[in-house]
Formats: C-alpha cells, structure tokens, sequence
C-alpha cells in the first residue's frame, strides 16, 4: 500500500538538509541501563528557536495505529509533550499527514492534543492513502522548509514495491537508493540519524508484498526515525527521546553520524586484574603473567561525549581489536569507588588507584585479556556498526505474518533500509570507527 514510501523517507531526509543550510532482536527489549553519558545538550552554536517537523505517514496500512487509544498514540502524545514543555529551545511544532500529498493539519486541536484527533476517520481523503508519488512529496516538502529544523518521520517502514516479481533485487535497490540519496544529501556531514523502534496493539489490517490483506494482526513495531542537526539532535536525545524511552512500548534504537571521537581519556589500572602488572602513563607493563588462566587487566575510558547509547557500549562485539592475541571480556560501567560488570559483578578498586584517577573522570572500565604471551601494542576500537537489533527486526519474506509470532515483531525491508543509511554515513565520515586507542605494552 505504500509504493515508493521509500522515496517518501527520503523526501523527508532531504527536506531537512534543506533547513539545515538555512539555519524487537525483533521483540527482544534492550534492557535500560541509567546512561552515564553526559554529553552537554546546549553549547554555543544550538539555536533559540528551532522548529520540529513531524510526518506521519498517512497509508492505509497505518491506520492500524491510529485505530482508538493505542501505543503508538501513547508515544506520539509523549512525543508532543515534550517538545511543547522543552525549556531550552522555543520549538515551534508542525505536523504533516504525508502520502502522494504533503498536508500540513492540527486537526483544530492544540499541538498536544494532535494525538486524540489522528484517526482513520481525520486522515481520509487527505491524499492517497493507497499510492505515493515522489515527486509530488518532494516538491511539497522542499518547498515546506525554513530554519533550523528536526524532521520525524512516525511509520512502520515497510516497504512495498509495486508489481515487484524479484523480491531480492527490489530489497536490494531500496538499500542502493537510500544510500545514495543520504550520500547527496549530507555532504557538510552536519545531520544525524536517530531511530527508535516502539511497538503498539495494532487494529486493522496488515499488507504483505504482494498486497494481501492480513487482519488479526494484534501487535506491530513502529519507528520514529529522527533527521537533523548535531547540535539541535544531541538536545533531542538528550531532553526529548530520553522521555519516550521511558514509556514502556520502547524496544531499541540505534546512531548514524559521521562524527568521529579522538581523544578518548583512557587509564589502565591495576585493580581487578589477573597477573603482575604496572602503569606507567599511558602504557602497561608486564611484570610476569599468571600462573593460571590468562592475563587479565582493566582500562578506565571516559565516554562521556559519546552520543551512542549505554547498551551499545557495554556490547563488546561493538570493539574490534587489532592484535589477536588480546580479547575484550567485558565492558562495565563506573560507580564512584566501583566497577560493575554484568557477568563477573563488581570490582572494587584498591587505594593506589584511587590515589591514581584522583581529579579524573571515567565512566566505563574495559576488561582485556591476553592469550598467551604479548609481542605486540594493544589496539582497539568502538566500530560503527548496525546494532544487532535491527538485523532481528527485519524481514525478507512478511507473507506468512498471520500464523508466525516472531514474523509479528519484524519489519519487512526494514534492514535493507537501514544498511542504506549506515553505508553513506561511513563514507561520508571515512571511518567505520568512533574512536580508535593504542595502549602501548612493554615487557619486564
């Protein structure tokens, strides 16, 4: 039902950079760890006003969602809310009904009421809701544009390709095409993408690739995905998502910056650790090695201008280390005189560490391991990568959703789409990594 709503998002990505230069696994819920992040959401160059654009993809396959008091109404009333209340920008909020047709509505209703006016019944004849056409929205949009703005696009994202025989090669052509139009579009690597998938109880009929109406599907993944600048989104992170994230029908959500982070403090400490070792500066040396088991050692890192999220951190398939003789156990989190992994449970650091880090800040500790005898510097870094939750998410094959549960929590193409962003974000900043450290080791 939404042919070419591929083009539609991408409209809507281009009509922000158009205001920047003027001013579930599926169902699986990330656990929400407290972030110790504390990346500062005002500096110098964040603007006064600022205006939020919110499109709301107006498809009959949405309507769904907009079918009496459901979650995605719950997240959408948060959604405007906040950004009403936020106190330090003026947002000015506008809200959009997008298909073959841009319309710009309130429905008659305050900004925070916007919410209990979108129904089946308000959003017909608002356009097509059974076709989209690119050229129209990008007209509408790109005309629509002034000022500092931040675009959110509500929709499932699934994408439906008209009289499409080869599934694979269509699947395929959405990732080249919305790689390519992120390429053009963010050439001052000044925009990042945010998504954030929710789920909501769904009343209404669901649309497989082949067009076939599917009804009794009674719950379905939903996302906001958030275009705009650095300094007005670290706000938005910071101040206004952080709310939706703590409405229950919160699952995941995932970064695209090209911004690339140096000058990582990072300290190896001698608490907590499998061996005789010592820190000089910056380096670790080796006294002598365990007589059982391997080396083990921490290093406090403080991540604090790190706009990616906790559990992406503490994820350690998001490191990649250059020597091989090295591994990651674990990454934890710092809690004043300790460390709290998940697996192995808290490290209490001893006094001459203490002594050590006093004056300093760090809020993560990483637990390396050697196998076997060192010959080389320790190397590593955090990749930039799809979080394993959108791979889960997506779906190739959406035609048996009815009788197949896990089928319900995924998004058909959805890990195409995102592959397209993910792609022109690493070459637009030229580096897979958001940070890269060298511990130089020496031996005794």
């Amino acid at each position: 039902m939404k042919q070419f709503f591929a083009a539609i998002f991408l409209c809507a990505f281009l009509s922000t950079l158009s205001s920047c230069e003027g001013g579930r696994g599926g169902g699986n819920k990330t656990p929400q760890t407290p972030s110790t992040n504390e990346t500062p959401a005002i500096t110098s160059d964040t603007p006064v006003d600022a205006t939020v654009k919110i499109y709301f993809e107006n498809t009959l396959s949405m309507d769904g969602y907009i079918n009496g008091n459901t979650g995605f109404k719950n997240v959408f009333r948060d959604l405007l809310v906040a950004v009403e209340n936020e106190g330090d920008i003026d947002f000015n909020t506008e809200f959009y009904l997008i298909n073959d047709k841009l319309t710009q509505t309130d429905f008659g209703a305050e900004t925070t009421h916007i919410s209990e006016e979108l129904t089946p019944q308000s959003t017909a004849g608002k356009g097509n809701k059974g076709s989209s056409d690119f050229e129209e929205i990008l007209d509408k949009i790109l005309e629509n544009q002034n000022g500092d703005a931040i675009s959110i696009i509500m929709a499932d994202f699934i994408y439906s390709p008209k009289g499409v025989s080869n599934v694979p090669s269509a699947l395929e052509k959405l990732k080249t095409y919305t790689q390519n139009a992120f390429l053009k579009a963010g050439k001052d690597g000044n925009l990042d993408t945010r998504i954030y998938r929710f789920t909501s109880d769904f009343s209404g009929i669901y649309y497989d690739y082949n067009n076939r109406k599917i009804k009794n599907v009674d719950q379905r993944p939903f996302y906001y995905i958030v275009i705009g600048p650095k300094n007005l989104m670290t706000l938005f992170n910071s101040e206004i998502a952080s709310q939706l994230k703590d409405n229950s029908d919160f699952e995941n959500e995932a970064l695209f910056t090209a911004a690339n982070f140096n000058s990582i403090p990072i300290k190896v400490i001698t608490s907590g650790n499998n061996g005789r070792i010592k820190t000089r500066g910056g380096d670790l040396e080796i006294i002598s090695y365990p007589k059982y088991g391997n080396l083990e050692f921490i290093a406090l890192v403080n991540l604090e201008k790190l706009p990616v999220s906790q559990s992406y951190i503490l994820d350690w398939e998001n490191y990649k280390l250059s020597n091989p003789e090295f591994g990651i156990n674990e990454v934890g989190v710092v809690k004043g005189k300790n460390i709290k992994f998940s697996k192995s449970g808290i490290v209490k650091m001893d006094p001459s560490t203490l002594v050590d880090i006093k004056g300093e800040k760090y809020t993560h500790a990483i637990k390396f391991s050697a196998d076997g005898l060192v010959s080389e510097n320790l190397n590593f870094s955090l990749q930039k990568r799809i979080p394993h939750w959108v791979e889960k998410a997506n779906s190739d094959d959406d035609r048996e959703i009815k009788s197949d549960s896990l089928e319900q929590t995924k998004t058909f193409s959805f890990g195409h789409l995102v592959s397209g962003i993910s792609e022109a974000y690493e070459q637009q900043s030229g580096s897979n990594k958001y940070f890269n450290i060298t511990i130089p080791v020496t031996q005794n």
